[in-house]
């Protein structure tokens, strides 16, 4: 076989398109599709016997013509979708497994009865309508956009069922293997061991240890293939010494030409009068096949991507696989999904493009035809030899790795302990029950673990502005009067969810706050999602706070945005006014500690701050600040005006003598920017650059309706410790000492980091 990659195929990680047509690759197709045949042909005739399996052993051949059709039918419109490269869908086990439980349900149905024997072509008609429905629902998913999302199934949903259907199939083989026919439960299986056939319990396990040999060993021979020649070889020899220890073969198939023979049976079905009752089971059956093809259809397109380097169009892969499945019903088809093994066998033997699928189609028509006499001699005993390979195969390796780190005693065992609990709990239900009973027991185990792991305390940490103040740059009488009061404002960083699973777990640590608490900061930072009860847990902290007068603050919450205007429209602003509710945790605490220092009464000397009062003068005598007033540059603004930019130059240190001043550094070139500090009177900045001899790294603004600021150059620095050095030297100790005052504020804002 071609084992090449081809540089057409390969080009680029994107969507399926059609190649060039040309010979070398018609061969190829060609190729590429009796590789993908070989493989396919015995899986889909040992599926086609479990899925009519509950009808008895004249219903075998019927099954398999079923599963064969699945090929002949899937493909032909997967050729005409092209949703993945090498595209080759055919009977699947996990779908196959939901099948074969409809039709015993359906075989066992007093409605179903006449005669005291089963109606079989009602049975067959309402299992095709399961099939036509679940292909209708596809093709729903597919249009809707869901492809994408129906793979985010829960995993231990998933390998629960994937084991609880390897269990199955398991079981439904016992009594094929022992020769016996017709279906009976394991007891009754039990007690006919005496007739058990020695013979085919010998053919399959050479079929079975064929495969593995195979899969091992001989790599240009598809596993089954091999499985399926080792067991019809050995049927035929034990059958020449001992005839009567071996078991049935298929029989005769079906010698009709394939038509759309179903559509009248299905019709009349449906227009009886217990049709009702009959779709109560036909219904849920239908959504399940619909969901578990999705799924295995598009986890088998990703592991054919990973092979082809290409990329599936999984919601127009969904509306083929759902169009093939409602014509595959008409012509009596069983349903047809996506799988690697083939796919993967067209690709590596040189199949590229939809033709090679078309030919896949074309080659199992004829072998349905062409070989029918071969295909009726094979033995019903190496077709389940076959399928206790694929049950096995079936076991999921996560569930057996989970196991295995359960018994070796590593950490996190509680956790491994629930999963693998929850793969049980799906299995043994579907064992027992039913498949539709064990997908509602296991989703709702698995959401019931995701609330118990996400319910757990949505604080992250908490701080009080002693720890992170706010990046208001205060006084140093400002600054000595919050200290005392600062344990008065508690930060609560919030993060994941806050729903009904953590809304009390707020309201119970808000209530656990110290007693000197007068405002909460609520940061919803690293929050992702709120519900209804967050938002009415929230109403009620803030109502149940002013009761005893302390205020409920949001920050990272906007009115104009998403989060805010969902709060709002649920009436969270009734009880925590907008005005309260800030776009960014510095804001917030900054707003937290004027209120503070107005309950302290504490306030800054009206008008213009005297130069001997600001930190920078501070221990200067008359004469030294006469000196220095002389070189001050004194400056008026209004609110908005530009004190300078980002990239000027930084030969000027300034101090506000009234009002304040905001620093920002510019994000983009559309205008946004983020506040680094704010400055009030009696404080200097700009110090940086002209220590530094730089240019200015970030934009200055006046803010207040009038600003009044003073300069001080570095020429004019340099003069004064030129004409007085004990002067400069009293000016550098000052910058220094503001310097590190503003490093503590620093130093606890980046240790509220993490």
């Amino acid at each position: 076989m071609e084992s090449q990659v081809d540089p057409e195929a390969t080009a680029a990680a994107g969507p399926a398109r059609l190649p060039r047509f040309s010979l070398a690759r018609l061969n190829g197709d060609a190729s590429g599709a009796l590789a993908a045949t070989l493989v396919s042909i015995p899986q889909a005739m040992s599926l086609g016997i479990l899925a009519f399996a509950a009808l008895g052993p004249a219903y075998a051949s019927v099954g398999v013509v079923a599963a064969l059709m699945a090929s002949v039918v899937g493909n032909v419109v997967a050729a005409a979708t092209f949703s993945l490269r090498c595209q080759i869908v055919g009977a699947r086990a996990s779908v196959t497994a939901i099948v074969a439980a409809l039709v015993g349900v359906l075989a066992a149905h007093p409605a179903l009865q006449a005669g005291g024997a089963t109606d079989v072509d009602r049975v067959l008609a309402y299992v095709f309508v399961a099939v036509a429905i679940s292909g209708v629902l596809q093709v729903i998913f597919g249009f809707a956009g869901l492809g994408r999302a129906i793979k985010f199934a829960p995993y231990p949903v998933v390998a629960g069922f994937m084991n609880g259907i390897a269990i199955i199939i398991l079981l439904s083989q016992v009594r094929p293997v022992l020769g016996l026919e017709g279906q009976r439960p394991l007891a009754g299986t039990l007690a006919e061991l005496g007739n058990a056939h020695v013979g085919s319990i010998v053919t399959a396990l050479v079929a079975t240890v064929a495969v593995v040999l195979a899969r091992r060993h001989v790599k240009r021979v598809p596993p089954l293939l091999a499985g399926l020649v080792a067991g019809i070889a050995a049927h035929y020899a034990i059958a020449v010494v001992a005839p009567g220890s071996v078991g049935a073969v298929v029989g005769a198939l079906p010698a009709s030409i394939p038509t759309p023979r179903e559509v009248e049976p299905m019709a009349l079905a449906l227009l009886r009068d217990d049709a009702g009752v009959l779709l109560e089971l036909v219904l849920p059956a239908a959504l399940l096949m619909a969901v578990v093809s999705c799924v295995d259809g598009l986890l088998a397109a990703v592991v054919c991507d990973s092979v082809t380097r290409g990329r599936h169009d999984s919601n127009r892969l969904l509306v083929g696989q759902g169009l093939g499945n409602v014509l595959g019903a008409l012509f009596g088809a069983t349903p047809a999904v996506g799988n690697s093994h083939a796919p993967v066998a067209n690709y590596l033997a040189g199949g590229r493009t939809p033709l090679a699928t078309l030919l896949h189609a074309l080659f199992v028509l004829a072998a349905m035809f062409g070989l029918a006499p071969l295909v009726a001699a094979v033995p019903v005993a190496a077709l389940a030899g076959l399928m206790l390979y694929i049950a096995f195969t079936l076991m999921d390796s996560w569930t057996r790795g989970l196991v295995l780190r359960l018994r070796g005693g590593e950490g996190e065992r509680a956790e491994i302990a629930l999963n693998v609990a929850i793969v049980v709990m799906v299995a043994a239900a579907q064992i027992a029950l039913n498949v539709m009973v064990a997908i509602a027991v296991g989703v709702a185990a698995a959401v019931a673990l995701l609330l118990v792991k996400i319910s757990g305390s949505p604080i992250r940490r908490r701080l009080d502005a002693s720890v992170r103040a706010s990046l208001k740059v205060r006084s140093p009488e400002a600054r000595a009067a919050l200290r005392p009061m600062a344990a008065r404002i508690q930060v609560l960083e919030l993060e994941g969810e806050l729903f009904f699973g953590t809304a009390d777990r707020l309201q119970a640590e808000v209530d656990a706050l110290p007693g000197e608490t007068r405002i909460v900061i609520l940061d919803f930072r690293h929050v992702h999602q709120v519900d209804a009860t967050g938002a009415r847990v929230l109403e009620v902290i803030a109502q149940r706070a002013a009761r005893h007068q302390v205020r409920l603050v949001l920050s990272h919450v906007r009115v104009a945005d998403r989060r805010g205007r969902y709060l709002k429209a649920l009436g969270l602003d009734r009880s925590i006014e907008v005005s309260r509710w800030f776009a960014d945790l510095d804001r917030a605490l900054e707003w937290a500690e004027d209120q503070m220092l107005q309950r302290a009464r504490f306030e800054e000397a009206p008008g213009e701050m005297p130069i001997g009062q600001m930190s920078l003068f501070s221990g200067l005598d008359e004469a030294a600040l006469a000196k220095v007033e002389r070189v001050l540059e004194r400056t008026e603004l209004g609110g908005g005006d530009v004190v300078f930019l980002e990239g000027a130059e930084g030969d000027h240190l300034y101090l506000i003598a009234q009002g304040t001043v905001s620093i920002k550094i510019r994000l983009d070139h559309a205008g946004h920017a983020r506040r680094l500090a704010t400055f009030t009177a009696g404080v200097m900045f700009g110090e940086m650059a002209l220590l530094e001899g730089q240019k200015r790294s970030a934009d200055a603004f006046a803010k207040g309706e009038r600003v009044v600021l003073y300069s001080l150059s570095a020429r004019a620095l340099q003069a004064l410790a030129d004409e007085d050095p004990q002067l400069g030297l009293r000016i550098q100790r000052n910058i220094s000492r503001e310097l590190a005052a503003r490093l503590r504020l620093t130093s606890g804002a980046l240790r509220a980091l993490e």
